[in-house]
């Protein structure tokens, strides 16, 4: 197996008995080779280093769907291996960084903020909704919340969004109870 001029892999000689490669291995081996001119035209030492990885890889990949044992021209270095079947894994990845400390201070007081902000807004709103058109405010501010609701469920988990999202939600909640609050009295 070679990367060759021009952007395409050479798989040297094929037998008879030889079955074909599945199209799935067959379009990373074209994008192995589009990314090996890009590293040749422009590439850094990391870039040489995972093209020789990704290259073995594939070659490993190679040898297993033909049951026998491929060689491999590095890219880099013209070297020409020996690749046997099962010989190389996966491509390590990097493990994803660990996250930092929760800044709960600072989360909580943009959390107070939002709070704050929707149960005000939510009140006036509804309230301003109810002296027009009487109880239609319940249904509509069912649909407000309601509405927010998949968002703010989704927000749950980004980083610094959570805080305001836990927030609208502690607002509505406390807007919720003022107006029911208010209907009673």
């Amino acid at each position: 197996m070679e990367l060759a001029s021009g952007g395409r892999v050479v798989l040297g000689e094929r037998r008879v008995s030889d079955p074909p490669l599945p199209v799935e291995l067959q379009r990373a081996l074209g994008e192995w080779a589009a990314f090996g001119v890009t590293v040749a035209r422009s590439g850094g030492p990391q870039e040489r280093e995972m093209l020789q990885r990704r290259g073995r890889q594939l070659a490993s990949r190679v040898a297993d769907v033909l049951g026998r044992p491929v060689e491999f021209t590095d890219p880099v270095t013209g070297r020409i291996e020996s690749v046997r079947v099962g010989s190389t894994g996966p491509i390590p990845r990097l493990a994803p960084e660990p996250p930092g400390p929760t800044p709960w201070a600072t989360g909580l007081a943009v959390s107070l903020f939002f709070a704050v902000l929707v149960a005000f807004g939510d009140i006036v709103l509804s309230r301003a909704f109810a002296e027009a058109f009487g109880l239609l405010w319940v249904p509509a501010n069912l649909l407000v919340g309601l509405g927010l609701t998949p968002s703010l469920y989704l927000l749950r988990q980004t980083p610094f969004w959570r805080w305001p999202a836990i927030g609208a939600a502690a607002g509505l909640v406390a807007a919720w109870v003022v107006l029911l609050l208010g209907l009673l009295g």
